[in-house]
């Protein structure tokens, strides 16, 4: 050991040298042992907070991080760079509110710091506020040009929309100014493959993987993008083990955060067992819960993700009567309450009307909040695995329609498996290809036995169809809602692009309709084949040929 590192600090001075030193070194480690050793001594400062937070970071160890850095705000209130690290914990820990407020404080102390603007908008982008998100991007670069993490965001936004212009500018702006910014290469290669550049975009990505100081949520973006290159090049065998190790990367990250708690899957299986002791007289119900609905039709879209639930929900906002609401959940709280014990579930069957009437004012209420303007129109409320809560549904508004989403589900499985999600405790479960074809198969379980207990008015839209037959498929979904087919509708992909849309599902969603989505797990069917087994009973089910 070098005399620097069998030093002890003698004072609080010496010891903010010292870790100083070490840090400016990329020595974390030692820093971390030298604020230990100074704050044994009782030697205090913010730096020595900082020091131990940072070593915590590197270790994935994200609460205890958080800890230290609100130590050393506690001596700095007004430190906006403590409030940065603050904010980057929050949002490493999915705390998306909280470090968004984080963010926020830091540009109030102060406006001019470019990287305070730029994490925001990582965060509101997280949030599925794109917008908003390039708002922010745009005033970092305005604070601060040469902000090449600003400009490589700015980047991919515009690759995700399809301005590859755009895109390609603000990347090649980042790479002067920073030529290894993984964010950058990333939003080339998305320019590169919309340009069916696959093998450019693979040669740009591999050194990105290959490079050790790309960790966590950068690398397993990268190795998602490796996964599609490889892919559109037919090399199926190695896109997946490249998907395969974006999740182990995205494991790596998360697990922590979910290991010993409940899971979808686990609460569907219970949810399974309470609704088949309950007898169906007991759904029916006592008003038709219009009372204080302003849509003239309230719809809710189910189904499961990668079903085409989004595809569909922007094909019906492209008519003129129609508004929607696109994956916010209003029921997660009543949820809560009510779908997680027996004794909640209980409480469910029994409410009464002013119960009922309150919590539809407040649906309708939150839905006012975000601007949305259903007054008179067939409102549809899109949230794939809201199909976990119609009960909770039927209960609240029995006038409701339901249109219910169905993909081939290996289709399904095989695409939840290839698109990158937020990770929240519902997508922890796709992060392996057994977890994903598990929860598919305990939602569509639960799904069958709602719909032979509750009275539904339900429609059972394909993807498929959609894809082989728009017209006829669409004018069936608008006998179903009570509308009249409009030839606006046909143009959903051209309304999408200056649209905000949460769900992975955009860059589909903004192509168009392509044939080419329908029957990718042929090409899958090796790497598949561990779930097969499990999504058989519901390939016939479906009515969809085996492969």
């Amino acid at each position: 050991m070098s005399s620097q590192h069998a030093a002890t600090p003698q004072s609080t001075a010496d010891a903010v040298r010292m870790v100083a030193e070490a840090i400016a070194a990329c020595e974390y480690r030692h820093a971390s042992e030298i604020a230990d050793a100074a704050l044994a001594q009782g030697f205090v400062d913010t730096s020595l907070y900082n020091a131990r937070a940072l070593w915590l970071e590197r270790q994935g160890q994200n609460e205890d991080a958080l800890t230290e850095f609100q130590r050393a705000r506690a001596l700095a209130p007004r430190s906006f760079a403590i409030l940065n690290a603050i904010g980057l914990c929050l949002m490493r820990l999915q705390r998306l509110d909280e470090a968004t407020a984080a963010f926020d404080e830091a540009i109030r102390i102060n406006p001019a710091y470019s990287p305070s603007h730029q994490r925001r908008g990582v965060v509101l982008g997280m949030c599925g506020r794109a917008r908003e998100a390039e708002d922010a991007y745009r005033r970092a670069v305005s604070l601060d040009p040469r902000n090449a993490e600003a400009l490589a965001n700015l980047a991919t936004v515009s690759a995700r929309n399809g301005n590859h212009d755009s895109a390609q500018r603000n990347a090649e702006r980042a790479l002067a100014i920073d030529p290894q910014n993984a964010t950058a290469h990333a939003a080339l290669a998305l320019v590169e493959m919309s340009r069916r550049q696959f093998v450019a975009a693979e040669s740009r990505l591999r050194p990105l993987v290959s490079d050790p100081k790309l960790m966590g949520h950068g690398r397993a973006v990268v190795l998602n993008l490796l996964g599609d290159a490889l892919d559109e090049q037919g090399r199926c065998a190695e896109a997946f083990a490249a998907f395969d190790l974006a999740h182990q990367e995205l494991r790596g990250i998360h697990s922590p955060r979910f290991e010993g708690k409940p899971t979808m899957s686990g609460m569907l299986e219970r949810l399974s067992g309470w609704f088949g002791e309950t007898p169906a007289e007991a759904w029916r119900p006592s008003d038709n819960g219009n009372a204080v609905q302003p849509a003239r039709l309230h719809v809710f879209l189910l189904g499961f993700y990668r079903s085409g639930t989004t595809l569909l929900e922007q094909v019906l906002e492209s008519h003129p009567e129609v508004a929607t609401l696109e994956e916010q959940d209003f029921l997660a709280e009543a949820a809560e309450r009510f779908l997680t014990s027996a004794e909640g579930f209980d409480r469910l069957l029994q409410l009464e009307a002013a119960e009922l009437e309150q919590a539809r004012a407040n649906y309708w209420e939150q839905v006012g909040g975000l601007g949305i303007r259903s007054d008179g129109k067939v409102f549809i409320d899109k949230h794939p695995l809201n199909t976990a809560k119609l009960p909770l549904i039927r209960k609240f508004f029995p006038a409701a329609k339901v249109l219910f989403a169905i993909r081939d589900p290996r289709d399904v499985v095989l695409s939840c498996v290839r698109r990158h999600f937020e990770i929240n405790a519902v997508m922890h479960e796709f992060l392996t290809l057994e977890g994903t074809a598990k929860l598919y198969d305990r939602v569509m379980g639960f799904a069958d036995i709602c719909r032979q207990k509750l009275p539904l008015d339900l429609f059972e839209h394909r993807y498929e169809d959609l894809v082989s037959d728009f017209d006829g498929q669409v004018r069936a979904v608008c006998d179903f809602l009570g509308l009249e087919f409009s030839e606006s509708m046909a143009n959903f992909s051209e309304t999408t692009r200056g649209s905000d849309i949460r769900s992975p599902s955009v860059q589909q969603v903004r192509r168009g309709l392509y044939k080419e989505s329908v029957g990718q797990w042929r090409r899958y069917h090796d790497q598949l084949s561990p779930v097969l087994p499990v999504l058989a009973p519901w390939v016939h089910r479906f009515g969809y040929e085996d492969g």
